[in-house]
């Protein structure tokens, strides 16, 4: 019991800025979905009120603040690094090296005002449904899963502290979170919501495999970056469906 307490504090700690306390251990791995919830609900607080204002758009950008500062802004440092590290034309080395400089380039500000641009637009256009807080449960149990079954680019990432943690029955369950969300959400909103899910899903898995040719393995920037991608793409697609709940 005390080490599952340990977990899940650790896990929300380092997932969120709430100073928690406790320890990362395998426990961290499957509560790290969950953590999805509490910044979920807490931009859906964000968006109910800037759109007290009477502008959705508001709405939209009090809620992506308050994503980004109950996050760190972990996962946005996280596009930015490894937009850099995987464009433009250079050696692995050079790629690993660039992800570990705290400058920016050109293509990580690209990349933060195309996801930035994205959410906004997305938010703004269905006004943050409640099922939306599904997506930020699933984008984190795909970082989870990502961690758990991809090579490590290199042993100094932030991403070797899960991994070291690596068990069938954390995949397991894992998965079973995934399979759970996901039906709530078609069973509660609409089997249309499915389609969202899949299309994030696969803008994410686009970064994986870009990251996978580049770098051969990942990176802790990869996987925050493989999330927030997933998580923005299915905001853009629930978007475009209209699926407003």
């Amino acid at each position: 019991m005390g080490r599952a307490l340990q977990g899940t504090r650790g896990a929300i700690a380092f997932m969120t800025l709430l100073p928690l306390g406790g320890s990362l251990n395998a426990v961290s791995l499957v509560v790290i979905p969950l953590t999805g919830l509490i910044v979920g609900a807490a931009a859906l607080a964000g968006f109910w009120l800037g759109d007290r204002s009477g502008s959705t758009l508001i709405g939209a950008v009090v809620a992506l603040t308050v994503d980004a500062a109950l996050t760190r802004g972990l996962h946005y440092d996280a596009v930015a690094d490894t937009a850099d590290g995987l464009a433009g034309f250079v050696t692995r080395e050079r790629r690993l090296a660039i992800m570990d400089e705290p400058t920016v380039g050109a293509f990580a500000v690209l990349a933060l005002v195309v996801v930035v641009a994205v959410r906004i637009s997305s938010l703004s256009s269905i006004t943050f449904p409640a099922y939306l807080i599904g997506f930020f449960v699933l984008s984190r149990a795909v970082m989870a899963l990502v961690m758990m079954c991809f090579p490590l680019a290199k042993e100094t990432s932030m991403a070797q502290i899960f991994a070291s943690q690596r068990r069938l029955w954390i995949i397991g369950t894992l998965v079973a979170e995934v399979l759970i969300a996901t039906g709530v959400l078609a069973i509660l909103v609409t089997p249309l919501v499915m389609v969202a899910v899949v299309f994030g899903v696969g803008c994410g898995v686009g970064v994986l495999a870009l990251s996978m040719q580049r770098l051969a393995g990942i990176t802790g920037d990869v996987v925050g970056a493989v999330g927030l991608v997933a998580e923005s793409g299915m905001l853009l697609a629930a978007a475009v469906l209209r699926v407003h709940g």
